[in-house]
């Protein structure tokens, strides 16, 4: 079962991102979206101290990674109570519709089946134990993101330069012990669905989304056994993101995006999309900074074996690979999820979602360029993949009702 110290350290998570709430849209959001974003803020803080610890050479310990971080919330605190109104004049929007408890009951049923299927251990794979799992326990037993460890030709099947973010979860979650909870990291997943359907309800704020986005993604985790992969981690983290750009909340969408990029490659694809397609700010420049300075350690510590195809893309391979790509979308399923989604879309204002539409086909495009070779086994890892156009896709569906809802000119992503 899973252990107090995995909890614990768990827990700690939120207060590492408790700093966020210096930011008075973060304090404005309703508990749930709070709850999603400081865990998210923190699950970025960690690994990019611990990252930045490792190329100063400085091992880790629980004190020297929450010192900044608490010092941060400390700081918030103290500017809080100092405060004439802990809002400082911003409002909670009360433009919300009118949430349906029923609904709200099928999205809890949905996440308690999807617990209870991944704590009988029936919803993972090889890959958690492999490398997921693997690289946590090692970065923690050294205290160090251990370069040396990941350019050993003997792990080569570890893939060394994929992003650490979930790596570095396992291993913080570890220090001060000399071996990974793996029965706590496999169950982080439901954790991480969890906090992602708390941001559709606290963003969105529409009981229905939210009753859709947990069972169908609770169905897809358990169908591709994800628990104790990055799918979880990835799939929080893009959901923030998007429903962050529904809300207009910039701050939230770039610390989002940043968890993104470091979680994993086809992340990266992801926050270039939502870059260039849906978020035309300023403080995109925050995710791609995280990207490069990540590209740049792999860069330099010669870890970018895996964003290279083994084998030659090739225009041959192009038809194939779009033909079994539309196969995949069933996810087995006949197209449910991406039907149930249109159908989410009837009464919306369909224009309004053209640019999400646009970024759903942007990505399925870069995965039929990327299985566009021989031997790309496509069958093994696409549904896991697509999870990302789909959810890119829902929000398409989210951002089309809140249009209709609240048919303001100016509700244009990067607007």
């Amino acid at each position: 079962m899973m252990g107090v110290r995995f909890i614990v350290m768990t827990l700690l998570v939120f207060v590492a991102g408790g700093w966020a709430r210096v930011f008075r849209d973060v304090r404005a959001l309703p508990w749930t979206a709070q709850a999603a974003v400081y865990f998210a803020t923190g699950l970025v803080t960690l690994p990019v101290e611990m990252m930045v610890m490792t190329v100063v050479g400085v091992r880790w310990s629980v004190l020297a990674l929450l010192a900044l971080p608490v010092a941060g919330l400390l700081g918030c605190w103290v500017v809080e109570r100092r405060a004439l109104s802990p809002l400082n004049g911003s409002r909670r929007d009360e433009s919300r519709r009118a949430e349906s408890p029923p609904l709200h009951y099928v999205g809890l049923l949905a996440l308690i089946v999807f617990a209870s299927t991944v704590l009988s251990a029936a919803a993972t794979s090889g890959d958690f134990v492999f490398f997921w799992g693997t690289k946590g326990q090692h970065f923690g037993q050294v205290r160090m993101l251990d370069a040396a460890f990941l350019r050993d030709p003997a792990h080569n099947v570890m893939h060394p330069d994929y992003p650490p973010l979930v790596p570095l979860y396992y291993a913080w979650t570890m220090l001060g012990s000399g071996e990974l909870d793996w029965f706590g990291a496999m169950a982080s997943a439901i954790l991480f669905l969890a906090l992602a359907s708390a941001a559709v309800s606290g963003f969105v704020r529409d009981a229905r989304f939210t009753a859709l986005f947990a069972s169908m993604f609770a169905l897809l985790f358990i169908r591709n056994s994800v628990a104790g992969n990055a799918e979880p981690a990835l799939l929080f983290f893009e959901v923030l993101a998007l429903a962050a750009l529904l809300a207009k909340n910039d701050v939230v969408a770039a610390i989002a995006l940043s968890g993104v990029a470091l979680t994993k490659i086809e992340g990266g694809v992801f926050v270039l999309i939502v870059v260039a397609l849906l978020w035309r700010r300023k403080l995109a420049a925050v995710p791609l900074i995280v990207l490069a300075l990540w590209l740049l350690f792999a860069k330099t510590n010669g870890l970018l074996d895996a964003y290279v195809p083994n084998s030659e893309l090739s225009s041959q391979y192009v038809i194939p690979a779009l033909l079994q790509l539309m196969r995949e979308m069933s996810f087995g399923l006949w197209y449910a999820p991406w039907i149930a989604i249109a159908l989410m879309m009837i009464g919306g204002r369909m224009r309004n979602a053209i640019p999400y539409l646009i970024a759903t086909l942007a990505f399925l495009g870069f995965m039929v360029v990327i299985y566009a070779r021989a031997g790309a086994h496509m069958e093994w890892s696409a549904q896991r993949v697509l999870m990302t156009p789909l959810a890119i896709f829902f929000s398409a569906a989210t951002f089309s009702m809140r249009a209709a809802d609240c048919p303001s000119p100016d509700r244009r992503p990067g607007r």
